[in-house]
């Protein structure tokens, strides 16, 4: 079972980090942190039982960087993707791929926008070809993340994201909750590659 993570609110409510369990109870028994949301989890004690926070904010505004620098990579792409292929759903942890969904053959570029998480089985069976040419059907379109600090805190999100959201850029909800009803399928004409949707 994944471990729980709570997360960290400025005081400002603006999304700091995320954390763990034990580190979110040590700021909340010190005063240094108030609860904002809780799960329906216990954690109990010999002398006490408190339900297991999801979201804290801190009593004191912490300055942070303006700039985090996000790198294009493999691992960040993964992150993104919450290592899960983008083609059947299917977690792999680390030993996920990752795949042009406009293959470089057909004029894909290596960006955010045409860079997915894929198993090695999906990579394999859609080869050099497009989504639409391999009958496949990406569950999220790729975007490129809004910064290094909310692909951190979304990575960690899967099983949070419905409480987490509302704390979370509206932009950056969307790219993670995908859009697999919408059939959407890429095509390839020249240079120019779109997501067009069939509904």
């Amino acid at each position: 079972m994944e471990p729980h993570r709570v997360l960290v609110l400025n005081r400002s409510f603006e999304p700091l980090r995320v954390c763990d369990v034990r580190r979110a109870i040590v700021l909340l028994f010190t005063g240094r942190a108030e609860r904002v949301e809780d799960t329906a989890d216990l954690m109990r004690s010999p002398s006490i039982a408190i339900f297991v926070p999801s979201v804290i904010r801190l009593q004191r505004f912490i300055r942070r960087p303006l700039n985090h620098t996000l790198s294009f990579n493999k691992k960040n792409i993964l992150k993104r993707d919450w290592y899960t292929c983008n083609y059947c759903g299917r977690n792999s942890g680390e030993r996920m791929t990752i795949d042009h969904v406009i293959p470089r053959s057909l004029g894909g570029k290596t960006i955010w926008e045409n860079v997915v998480s894929a198993c090695r089985s999906c990579n394999t069976r859609k080869g050099s070809r497009t989504p639409q040419q391999a009958g496949m059907r990406l569950l999220r379109k790729p975007v490129k993340p809004i910064s290094a600090l909310y692909l951190t805190i979304l990575a960690q999100s899967a099983r949070h994201l419905h409480v987490w959201e509302k704390y979370l850029p509206a932009k950056a909800v969307r790219s993670l909750k995908g859009n697999g009803n919408s059939q959407e399928v890429y095509t390839c004409n020249g240079d120019v590659q779109s997501p067009l949707s069939l509904s």
